[in-house]
């Protein structure tokens, strides 16, 4: 009964992707490696409200949908009636096909990788050291009471870990390196851990690439900041800018601020000799300046200026000119 269910439901899967495919320009591909189901459950909910779905399904079928997808339906396609609606052959897709490889899921959305990153990668669960996994990180067991009592000191000396007897439990007395990054769990490691009560791995869905548009984009690309980017690409403009003006050189970082100083220096000419051109009236902030401007200027020539001395007075005799 099973398999036959699963056999019902590949033509819907295969229809399903097809139509994914069709529909959105970008597909994230995300490992599962270690990933339970309740965590894919939370993400799609996640993912549902920032308009993004997750498929996971066997990379075979997968695999089998792209290779449809890259070629102009056929009319004999057991499913061309149903399909057709989508529109010709996607070519650029081709690229996508070698991503369809280990645990792994698939993403479609239309949002960028670089907003989803993070909501997809913080959902992490803290996992127990399980036999022949391997440690993504290092796992150091550090001094202190263990909680158990002296009844397991021979398996802790086994294991070489420096202990000692207080108040009645075993205490570690100096870190220990239970596992290296890269090492492989073993029965006494993860025995070891399992006493303590540790569970020293997170695990959740990590972004290993994603299709673009006809572009792959690896993981350390979708690692980028476009924040950092944005910010250094401004940085290097500055400096361009910087260097051209310094050098009289007019390119496209250096014009703007060659045409802003001409402005201000005809502006003040302007203001100063009283001569407001077109230019000056229709922009606010020389406008606004203008009058402290003249006032400056006409304080500065007032105590330039010599002192104007009074004459006296003189009767003169206008000859009978207005009798």
């Amino acid at each position: 009964m099973g398999k036959k269910e699963t056999k019902d439901k590949k033509p819907a899967q295969f229809k399903k992707i097809y139509e994914l495919l069709s529909k959105y320009s970008q597909v994230i591909i995300v490992g599962l490696a270690n990933v339970g189901s309740k965590q894919v459950q939370d993400i799609r909910r996640i993912l549902a409200k920032r308009n993004a779905l997750l498929v996971i399904g066997k990379n075979t079928l997968f695999k089998k949908v792209l290779s449809t997808r890259v070629q102009d339906l056929p009319e004999s396609h057991e499913y061309y009636d149903e399909l057709k609606k989508f529109g010709g052959a996607i070519r650029e897709l081709d690229v996508l096909k070698n991503q369809v490889a280990g645990k792994v899921g698939f993403i479609f959305t239309d949002t960028p990788v670089f907003d989803l990153k993070t909501v997809i990668e913080e959902n992490k669960v803290e996992t127990p050291a399980r036999v022949g996994a391997v440690a993504p990180i290092d796992v150091v067991i550090p001094p202190g009471p263990t909680g158990m009592d002296p009844a397991s000191i021979q398996f802790f000396h086994a294991l070489q870990i420096p202990t000692k007897i207080e108040k009645g439990q075993i205490q570690i007395t100096k870190d220990f390196v239970v596992l290296k990054t890269g090492q492989k769990v073993g029965q006494s490691q993860a025995v070891l851990l399992q006493k303590l009560g540790k569970k020293p791995f997170l695990y959740g869905m990590e972004v290993l690439a994603c299709y673009d548009n006809g572009s792959i984009l690896n993981k350390q690309q979708v690692s980028v900041n476009l924040n950092d980017i944005v910010t250094k690409f401004q940085k290097n403009v500055s400096n361009i800018s910087a260097i051209s003006l310094a050098n009289g050189w007019v390119n496209e970082a250096s014009a703007p601020y060659l045409l802003a100083n001409a402005f201000k220096d005809l502006a003040a000419i302007g203001l100063q000799s009283g001569f407001i051109f077109d230019q000056i009236k229709q922009s606010n902030a020389p406008a606004q300046t203008s009058a402290p401007v003249v006032a400056k200027v006409e304080e500065k020539q007032a105590q330039q200026a010599p002192a104007k001395v009074e004459e006296p007075e003189e009767d003169v005799d206008m000859g009978g000119l207005f009798d």
